[in-house]
């Protein structure tokens, strides 16, 4: 039996937001305007983020760092 692959586990809306340090009305902002993860639709009213679609998004959201 093989382990299960971490990049397709599906993280919740509500999680992503915690781990973002945002808060879920602002991600679910973002993702309206297309400006968020990619999104997964479990149930009529829960939505989620795989795991590696959003180390994919967050990565992709680099800025160079400011010369101080």
């Amino acid at each position: 039996m093989q382990a299960a692959d971490p990049s397709r586990f599906v993280i919740r809306l509500t999680d992503v937001s915690r781990e973002l340090g945002i808060s879920s009305t602002t991600l679910r902002q973002m993702c309206r305007r297309g400006n968020g993860p990619p999104l997964l639709q479990i149930s009529e009213r829960c939505y989620g983020v795989r795991r590696g679609e959003l180390d994919r998004w967050i990565e992709s959201r680099k800025v160079p760092s400011p010369k101080i």
